[in-house]
């Protein structure tokens, strides 16, 4: 079977936010931001379009293809680099708000957190990896996650990730990651913060 990892592009962000929000439709942190079933994926393929828009341009989201499709994806932000440069938090900010008019508060608050727990020393920071639902138990998302940890460990960088889901805790403990700090969303699910030290 023919497969490939290679840089997302301009022009995959579309089908790639579509996977990427069906792979995340029962995650526990997008279920708490967008909390309406029905809405889940429109909403959360919004979400992943201003991330994936955001990597594309640094350089750091890659597709792992199989038989001529997207299969598997990642989006990560560079050591030193913000994913969000250029306001594009507000972006995801408003769209939040807009889903959630009633929730603002308790929706501030824990983005806040999530923030304020960042490690302040540069790293490769894992924003997602998602897999085709399809193809979930496969490999896929640790081989996505792998391709850049070889690249961090060429550069002797260490990499940062946030997990709201326990079942990754132990795909992401065989790559080289410890839990460094537990963040508990409010009135919602707890995520869990994994370093991966230099090589």
């Amino acid at each position: 079977m023919t497969t490939k990892i290679r840089a997302v592009e301009a022009h995959d962000v579309r089908g790639m936010s579509l996977l990427l929000a069906h792979a995340f439709e029962q995650d526990p942190w997008m279920s708490w931001m967008f909390q309406e079933p029905k809405f889940r994926v429109t909403l959360a393929q919004a979400w992943m379009r201003a991330e994936l828009r955001c990597a594309v341009a640094l350089g750091t989201s890659w597709a792992l293809w199989e038989k001529g499709e997207i299969v598997a994806g990642t989006i990560w932000a560079p050591p030193g680099r913000d994913l969000h440069e250029g306001g594009a938090f507000h972006q995801l900010w408003y769209l939040v708000l807009g889903a959630n008019p009633d929730r603002v508060d308790e929706l501030a608050e824990g983005l806040s957190m999530i923030g304020d727990t960042h490690p302040s020393e540069p790293h490769y920071y894992l924003n997602t990896v998602g897999v085709k639902p399809d193809l979930v138990g496969r490999g896929h998302g640790g081989a996505m996650v792998q391709y850049t940890l070889d690249l961090a460990d060429r550069a002797s960088q260490p990499c940062y990730l946030e997990s709201s889901s326990p079942r990754n805790i132990p795909l992401y403990q065989r790559l080289g990651f410890e839990v460094v700090n537990e963040i508990v969303m409010p009135n919602g699910p707890t995520m869990w913060s994994m370093w991966r030290s230099a090589r």
